[in-house]
């Protein structure tokens, strides 16, 4: 099946919303039997390798803001997948950890995550760690642009 989207008159920006939004719609179905939403997933992958992350790390880092991290950390909490305690040298920062719960559903949901991307790329003229690869460094030259253009 050919994709329908002209190519000539198309962004990055606008291909990589298109492919969010079906990976997007993918998880939802995947979720659907659950209590996380969307907007958890990477919270929740953020924390998968990490003993603790900060919450101001988990704002930065996803670049997300810090009160819908707030809402869903406390939403994750409700449920059991994550704890989130005082740091005792600055008590104003959060540490934020999966349960055991968190990261057993964490592992099965990023096992489903890579299993779609191996299919969806099956067909495709490069691997999925090439694309990954190339994902990175496009992020990283856009944050560099960015940074000459707008002096930060």
């Amino acid at each position: 099946m050919k994709c329908p989207i002209d190519k000539e008159n198309i962004s990055l920006s606008f291909l990589f919303t298109i492919f969010l939004k079906s990976q997007n719609s993918y998880y939802k179905y995947y979720l659907k039997d659950t209590e996380i939403n969307i907007q958890q997933i990477p919270i929740l992958l953020k924390l998968l390798n990490h003993d603790y992350i900060y919450q101001k790390e988990i704002v930065t880092d996803l670049k997300m803001d810090n009160g819908l991290v707030t809402r869903n950390i406390r939403k994750l909490e409700d449920l059991d997948y994550v704890i989130r305690q005082e740091d005792n040298e600055n008590r104003r920062q959060n540490k934020i950890s999966l349960t055991d719960k968190g990261r057993d559903f964490t592992i099965k949901l990023r096992k489903e995550g890579i299993k779609r991307e191996e299919e969806i790329m099956k067909n495709v003229s490069i691997t999925r760690e090439e694309l990954i690869d190339l994902f990175l460094e496009i992020l990283n030259n856009s944050k560099e642009y960015n940074d000459e253009i707008m002096g930060d």
